[in-house]
């Protein structure tokens, strides 16, 4: 038995109906791997709370989906933290975090209730919740360092609001993703440079706190396939809290592009689908993609890091075949 492997599963396939899909979910549950729930926004409800109340039914939804089928989560990946450097991102983001762990119920259930009439009950644990960071608009011209520093006051923030919920079981660790650029963005994690940024930011606002304030660290998922230079990445990370892992390949590689094509047995257009604006085709199989696995794998261990490695495929490949493949790949790399 290798170290431990987590696949990342977008929550509507978990109610699939597609029976590739379904095989897939089955050997992911086969191989004893846990998943990871990524939760993209909900449909918009009705009325005042729709949206709120739209993203704990979805995600309890989901997490009953794969509890049906063996698998557990242990961590939820969420869309961007749009309001995390703002005066509420606090609240925001351990209100996302609150929405993917606890469900309601009324006082007719016969459990205790809040003082509002609602009590809360928990139906997941994921031991991380990764966000994606805030992102502005490139011509906004604004300050990424001060909203770098409003980020870490938002996740420390949330991290002590949810230390002071009694509803949860335990407390999720709260870490950010690095992200490609996009489209006229301007991102505040997309460099290795840029984890140094953040760790000023930190000691920025520590010397703002009172002697008994301690804030604290900013906890990062590096995200493999996404880093301009991966190795760079880990090294100015250290070791990191959580781990994403795919394949990317420049779209000039026109010869290896079309040997994954043949391998797979998919067309020119699923791989069109997976082009990012730094000129790549991303979440392919790790072990097609143009970094070497065997040395991601040595400096993994080398630095000490213990949890799981995430598979984050694109669709072509969430197949059963593709998975096994892949596992083989990662284990015989050494994982």
């Amino acid at each position: 038995m290798g170290r431990p492997i987590r696949v990342s599963i977008p929550r509507h396939v978990l109610s699939s109906e597609n029976p590739v899909r379904q095989e897939y979910l089955s050997t992911i549950a086969n191989m004893d791997l846990s998943i990871e729930l990524f939760t993209p926004d909900p449909p918009g409800g009705h009325g005042p709370l729709g949206s709120f109340l739209n993203e704990e039914q979805y995600n309890e939804s989901a997490v009953k989906h794969a509890s049906q089928r063996d698998l557990d989560v242990e961590s939820v990946h969420c869309t961007p933290l749009l309001s995390g450097c703002s005066s509420s991102g606090g609240k925001a983001c351990a209100d996302k975090v609150l929405d993917a762990q606890l469900g309601f119920q009324d006082r007719e259930s016969g459990r205790d209730a809040d003082d509002d009439g609602v009590s809360r009950y928990s139906y997941c644990d994921p031991s991380v919740f990764v966000f994606h960071p805030p992102r502005t608009y490139a011509n906004e011209n604004a300050d990424l360092q001060r909203r770098r520093k409003r980020l870490v006051a938002t996740l420390g923030n949330a991290l002590y609001r949810l230390e002071s919920n009694e509803n949860l079981d335990s407390v999720p660790a709260l870490t950010i993703e690095n992200v490609c650029p996009r489209g006229p963005f301007e991102y505040l994690l997309t460099e290795a440079s840029d984890v140094a940024k953040f760790e000023k930011a930190r000691a920025d606002l520590q010397r703002e706190q009172p002697e008994d304030v301690e804030v604290p660290p900013v906890q990062f998922t590096v995200d493999l396939g996404h880093a301009p230079n991966p190795l760079a990445m880990l090294d100015a990370v250290g070791c990191p809290a959580h781990v994403h892992l795919h394949g990317s390949l420049p779209i000039t590689e026109t010869n290896r592009l079309q040997s994954i094509r043949d391998k797979y047995g998919i067309g020119e257009d699923a791989l069109r689908g997976l082009k990012e604006p730094p000129g790549e085709v991303q979440h392919l199989p790790p072990q097609d993609g143009q970094h070497d696995l065997d040395r991601i794998v040595e400096v993994l261990v080398s630095l000490g890091y213990s949890g799981p490695v995430d598979l984050e495929l694109a669709p072509p490949f969430r197949t059963s075949e593709t998975l096994r493949k892949t596992i083989d790949a990662l284990r015989t790399a050494g994982w």
